[in-house]
């Protein structure tokens, strides 16, 4: 029988991430293919429990099983010490695999799981009981999981404190804080030993906490930073200045819209996403005024995502103006709208057309309107691959005209059509769509409509019926 050489099953097993059950069974097949789809699975697996409610109890108390095989459990050790009887489905020899050396990913998260699942609340001093398992398992990590690059933090543990702490956070590469647990002398004491971080997230930052500020300040090369305030009203001095400082190596950035004096800084950003937290920050004029000063400041010739959400459409403009025409992604959702929102709708189009010749895939809010400028970015734009279109209001009594300009003008790389189903369109339109795509004989499209509370009843039976067929003739999908 032939064999299929290893770097041709790691390929091929590499494909399966997403497939634990198929990556599960080639694991059965023989010896070679075990050797190379365990460690996989393993690390498929440690990125899988980041959240392990996702899975049923039972498959997470397999995994557990495995882990607590390599807890010390010698009669001198805390665990049989303190009569902690773990139930373990023995193997029957020492396990063929190091398993720990496989997380790449660890969250605190499984870990107070596994401690839940492993000692019931009924037993006698089981809160003591769950403290010593639960040290023994934080012991087991920082001592065998040489490989973990990334790690959620979601306790207000002193993890700092314990025995190989400092090598296991020197060796991490991301971190993600969540800040109602994570105090500032935690992040200060965290800071001496933890300089190496590249992907730093924070969760539900409500404060401008100086150990957080000195945890950035102390990284050697930060390249991407995503922080979410849960106090919108807090100005954040201190985070901006530090941002500043650490914003040239920065190639991504998820941020609501503290104090801008960072923004000429970020020369090299690559990913860029900035929420106005649904319109309420920064309302006045002397507000933009101050960003649009940083923005005509600035220079973003890597840029090649940008994401906002409820900015002024001016806002927008500007950044896509001051990027390097390299954007491929752009996601603009629900755009604040002024008295003259048509125009600005209009200008936001051009400035995208006439700059975004790269772009790749494109998500906006589009006036009715202005279906003529939108075909210029159909035009201009050669490597579309996906557009997905929402509005803010019904459009009646159709939306045919958009088909008809996607039909005439959009481009040949298209794959995907998404839209909010105020989008309407009446059953005459879509089969004329459909059919001109037909008669180009186009790589089937992805046409997708996604429902509106307020607008569900203008996608009837018959337009499904239709959608039905042309899939079934392969000219959607």
């Amino acid at each position: 029988m032939a064999q299929l050489v290893g770097d041709i099953l790691l390929s091929i097993f590499t494909e399966l991430h997403d497939d634990f059950t198929s990556l599960h069974s080639c694991v059965l097949v023989n010896t070679s293919w075990c050797h190379i789809a365990i460690p996989l699975l393993w690390k498929y697996n440690s990125d899988a429990y980041e959240n392990p409610f996702n899975h049923e109890i039972e498959s997470r108390e397999k995994f557990y099983n495995v882990i607590a095989h390599f807890l010390p459990n010698n009669p001198d050790d805390p665990l049989p010490q303190n009569n902690i009887i773990l139930p373990l489905n023995k193997f029957p020899k020492s396990p063929i695999f190091k398993y720990m050396n496989f997380f790449t990913r660890l969250s605190t998260i499984w870990i107070e799981d596994m401690v839940q699942l492993t000692i019931n609340h009924e037993v006698k001093e089981s809160k003591n009981k769950r403290k010593i398992l639960e040290l023994e398992i934080y012991k087991l990590i920082f001592s065998r999981c040489n490989n973990a690059k990334y790690f959620h933090w979601n306790t207000d543990k002193k993890l700092y404190r314990y025995p190989n702490a400092k090598t296991f956070f020197s060796n991490l590469r991301s971190i993600e804080f969540d800040f109602k647990v994570v105090t500032s002398k935690t992040l200060f004491k965290l800071a001496d030993i933890c300089r190496n971080i590249t992907n730093l997230e924070i969760n539900e930052c409500d404060e401008d906490v100086p150990g957080l500020v000195s945890f950035i300040k102390m990284q050697k090369n930060l390249q991407s930073l995503c922080i979410n305030f849960d106090d919108i009203e807090e100005k954040y001095t201190l985070l901006s200045n530090v941002i500043k400082k650490k914003a040239t190596t920065l190639k991504k950035l998820i941020i609501i819209l503290i104090s801008p004096i960072f923004i000429p800084s970020l020369t090299n950003i690559q990913y860029l996403a900035l929420n106005n937290e649904y319109g309420v920050l920064y309302e006045s004029v002397e507000k933009w005024r101050e960003w649009e000063h940083y923005l005509n400041m600035s220079s973003f010739p890597n840029l090649q995502y940008l994401e906002t959400l409820y900015m002024p459409s001016d806002i927008t403009c500007l950044i896509i103006e001051k990027s390097g025409m390299n954007i491929s992604e752009i996601k603009i959702n629900h755009s604040i709208e002024s008295n003259d929102y048509q125009y600005e709708n209009k200008k936001l189009i051009k400035v995208i057309s006439s700059c975004c010749q790269k772009l790749i895939s494109l998500t906006m809010n589009v006036d009715q309107k202005n279906l003529n400028e939108m075909s210029t970015i159909l035009s201009n734009c050669k490597q579309l691959e996906k557009i997905y279109l929402t509005t803010n209001v019904i459009i009646l009594p159709n939306g045919d005209e958009l088909l008809k300009v996607l039909s005439n003008v959009s481009p040949t790389t298209l794959r995907e059509f998404l839209f909010i189903d105020k989008w309407n369109f009446s059953l005459n339109g879509l089969k004329e769509f459909f059919e001109n795509l037909k008669s180009k004989n186009r790589f089937p499209i992805k046409f997708i409509n996604y429902y509106d509370e307020w607008a569900y009843y203008l996608w009837t039976d018959d337009h499904n019926k239709i959608l039905e067929k042309y899939k079934n003739e392969g000219v959607i999908r």
